[in-house]
């Protein structure tokens, strides 16, 4: 019996079709990683293709995971023959094979964003220039030049010239390019934009396209120019291209994804075969109704139309909260019954448009003691002390990166100041040497005291001597000698055990890894750290409620989703109301975020709102939520009003109440009744609203929370 007979009709369809170019559209929860891993092991089990033919591209370390070993479960150990990789994963493995083409060394270090910041700031510096723009404006301009494969000398071409510090812009894109080259170092944007050029070169084109006759690119509706260029390149020759995508779940514009990829690939293949897999496997019939009446709006569709043989399911929970409070309030306490009625806290998750809307929900479900994890903050490979570590792994992999060497030197404290490490780096691009060997010269130097040499000439020693021991050591033990010859762990103080804590996590980290892949090299293990995504880390199995972006909820599913802030100029955004195009891939977010939920789907909005600043009051609600049809939801539609009445809000934070109670609320105490507070001793009540419970004691009358109430009073009978 064929392995394919275990998919459904249309899955079948797509599984069985293999040469030539082939477009799978793959609705939310349809089965999509189901089907291209069952068509992969049929193509080597049951067709006799060679693994090594195979290459199989995605966007996150967490779905290229699942793909392997969900094809090992099916064929063995064949699949591990098999390349699945992110783009950028397959981009660092062709770069370390042919860097040399590009006159790098194999060894070459990653910059995140941090890193390239002080590139920046460093150059900046360095011509002695202010410019209104921040460092990392300037990073994120050079990206996305380079990511247009705009060259600085093109940039400089068609920059209008009254644009204020065009050219220190410019000299600082020239020479950001030139400090990378010249510390081996490649940031993000580097990985893709390389890799795209050295399939320019025919020789190693010929021998990537021979070795990857059959490619699979998965979310490609999310593919960049860049992307799509690399994929048309190497399918060119044996054109056995597969594309899996749903041009529905586009939500990555702002970031260079260009949705014409997947609705012009027929265009681009005029040979292909479609194939719409329309049966969902997540949700309830009511939520797909639901999507659906939203995402018929757009025309950038190609029609597809969710089912699901699960007919039914709960009604929509609207909810009109009166602020962002009574908001966060609603949800906590909804969670709070659900927890009582046997879900787990796990089951709950709440999504916002923006990051800026998750502190409210975390501050109001830390009030009530229920547990919590924001996606998409400060991640793990972010903290100060990870990032310390990675950076010294970074200087023993490749002492050339200055970025890296500069934040170690006084790390833990060396007692370095910054005007010597100025010299350093001027005492080096003076003699055309690289930081590390300024360091050994630093003898040299004018005017550094003996002490300072002696740090720094200990510092120089323990790098050598790290960077011989990871030669002929594991990543592990190259770790435990860092920290000892460091002695990072002592220069922690007591009171800082979270610090220690992630580095302990770090510790294990490592260790997983090394047990994961046998020979695990440092360039290897500091290739997979630098590419962590945002919910990578996510842990199934931890039981707390999730908090994120639409956009990091892409691709998962949870058993209730709170869909927050459904108003005008929130969701969709302000940019909307006047492009056409952003309004349709503002809806094609609210299409994911509905078809996140697989039984239970709140949606709620507010009469007022805090943005920057200001409080909007009789905000219209989103024009999302009438697109979703009357018998589909549960509560109050909204009236929509056009008028928006804007008052500023002098206070700020202070207005702030995580604990505001409905108005139907029910409190123990009564007016008239005497109580003990632990602090102000026995009082009378004297007033009990919705907010707060007012007290008389001796020296005065004091409001307390009624949320916070028990925790301070206590009743006299």
């Amino acid at each position: 019996m064929s392995l394919l007979n275990n998919l459904n009709e249309s899955q079948r369809e797509a599984g069985k079709t293999i040469n030539g170019p082939l477009l799978i559209l793959a609705g939310a929860g349809s089965g999509k990683t189901r089907t291209i891993t069952y068509r992969i092991a049929h193509m080597v089990q049951e067709m006799g293709i060679s693994p090594y033919h195979i290459l199989a591209v995605t966007f996150t370390n967490k779905a290229a995971k699942e793909m392997r070993e969900r094809v090992h479960n099916l064929i063995g150990h064949e699949a591990e023959k098999i390349v699945v990789s992110t783009f950028h994963s397959f981009g660092m493995k062709m770069l370390r094979m042919y860097a040399n083409f590009l006159g790098y060394e194999s060894n070459f270090n990653i910059y995140d964003t941090d890193d390239q910041t002080k590139v920046v700031r460093n150059i900046l510096k360095e011509l002695g220039a202010t410019v209104q723009e921040t460092p990392k404006k300037i990073v994120s301009l050079i990206s996305k030049l380079k990511e247009d494969g705009v060259s600085p000398e093109d940039y400089e071409k068609t920059v209008p010239s009254f644009l204020e510090n065009y050219k220190v812009i410019i000299e600082t894109y020239k020479k950001y390019k030139i400090e990378l080259k010249k510390n081996n170092a490649m940031d993000f944007s580097d990985l893709l934009i390389f890799t795209n050029e050295l399939l320019d070169n025919p020789e190693i084109l010929e021998k990537v396209q021979d070795r990857y006759r059959y490619v699979m690119v998965d979310e490609y509706q999310d593919t960049n120019n860049i992307q799509y260029q690399i994929i048309k390149k190497i399918a060119k020759k044996h054109l056995n291209i597969c594309v899996v995508g749903d041009e529905d779940q586009s939500i990555y514009g702002f970031r260079g994804a260009n949705i014409q990829n997947i609705l012009d690939f027929e265009k681009d293949y005029p040979n292909a075969k479609v194939v719409k897999l329309e049966q969902n496997y997540r949700s309830t019939d009511i939520i797909l109704k639901a999507a659906n009446s939203v995402i018929k709006s757009n025309k950038s569709s190609k029609g597809k139309k969710l089912w699901t043989v699960k007919e039914g399911g709960e009604l929509l929970k609207l909810y009109m909260a009166d602020d962002a409070i009574d908001e966060a309030y609603f949800i906590t306490q909804k969670i709070i019954e659900g927890h009582k009625n046997g879900r787990k806290h796990s089951d709950f998750t709440v999504l916002y448009r923006t990051n800026a809307q998750s502190r409210i929900f975390e501050e109001t479900l830390r009030r009530f003691n229920i547990p919590n994890k924001v996606f998409g903050g400060m991640q793990f490979y972010q903290r100060k002390e990870i990032k310390d570590i990675i950076a010294y792994l970074n200087v023993i992999n490749n002492p050339r990166d200055a970025i890296s060497l500069a934040r170690v030197f006084n790390v833990p404290n060396r007692k370095i100041g910054d005007r010597t490490i100025e010299k350093m780096e001027e005492y080096a691009r003076a003699h055309n040497i690289f930081l590390f060997e300024a360091i050994k010269n630093v003898d040299k130097l004018d005017r550094v005291n003996k002490a300072t040499l002696d740090s720094l000439a200990e510092f120089a020693k323990i790098i050598d001597e790290l960077i011989e021991l990871a030669k002929e050591s594991s990543v592990s033990e190259v770790f435990e000698a860092l920290l000892s010859k460091t002695k990072y762990i002592e220069s922690i103080s007591p009171e800082e055990i979270e610090r220690e804590q992630n580095i302990d996590e770090l510790r294990t980290a490592i260790m997983e890894l090394e047990k994961q892949f046998e020979f695990l090299t440092l360039a290897d293990y500091l290739q997979e750290t630098s590419l962590v995504s945002a919910t990578d880390t996510l842990n199934e199995s931890s039981d707390y409620v999730k908090l994120m972006t639409i956009h990091n909820s892409k691709g998962l599913e949870f058993p209730v989703v709170f869909l927050t802030g459904l108003e005008q100029e929130i969701f969709p955004g302000f940019a909307a109301l006047a492009d056409n195009s952003v309004l349709e891939e503002e809806r094609r977010l609210c299409y994911v975020a509905i078809t996140r939920a697989e039984e239970e789907l709140y949606i709620t909005y507010a009469k007022e709102r805090m943005v920057y600043g200001r409080t909007s009051y009789m905000r219209p609600p989103s024009t999302f939520i009438e697109e979703i049809p009357n018998e589909l939801v549960e509560g109050k539609r909204p009236v929509v009003e056009t008028k928006v009445i804007e008052k500023k809000i002098s206070t700020g934070i202070e207005n702030f109440n995580p604990f505001k109670k409905p108005t139907n609320t029910d409190s123990k105490y009564k007016v008239g009744e005497k109580v003990v507070h632990k602090k102000f001793g026995n009082g009378i009540v004297k007033d009990i609203d919705d907010k707060a419970i007012t007290i008389r004691f001796n020296e005065g009358e004091k409001k307390i929370l009624l949320a916070m109430a028990d925790r301070f009073l206590e009743q006299l009978n």
